[in-house]
């Protein structure tokens, strides 16, 4: 029997994550006193932030998989279950 080759781990790099939140949180200060916002304006904010990241993510995805369909027809592979 052949074990299967488990994927190599990719660890987050965790310097460049650490410098993005100090930067984010530098500039979050910096401009919630600078234009007197409250705790909602700026979660009003960082939830912007978030749905752009999942609009991003899904476009990645989304254009992932419209490749792997395009790779599968120029092979000649079915493009359903009952073709």
């Amino acid at each position: 029997m052949v074990m299967s080759e488990e994927p190599k781990k990719v660890n987050p790099n965790w310097d460049s994550i650490n410098e993005l939140y100090d930067k984010i949180d530098v500039a979050i200060v910096d401009l919630s006193k600078k234009n007197e916002m409250n705790f909602i304006e700026i979660s009003m904010a960082l939830q912007m932030i978030n749905k752009k990241i999942e609009y991003e993510q899904f476009k990645t995805m989304f254009e992932f998989n419209i490749e792997g369909l395009i790779d599968k027809e120029k092979e000649g592979q079915p493009d359903g279950m009952y073709r």
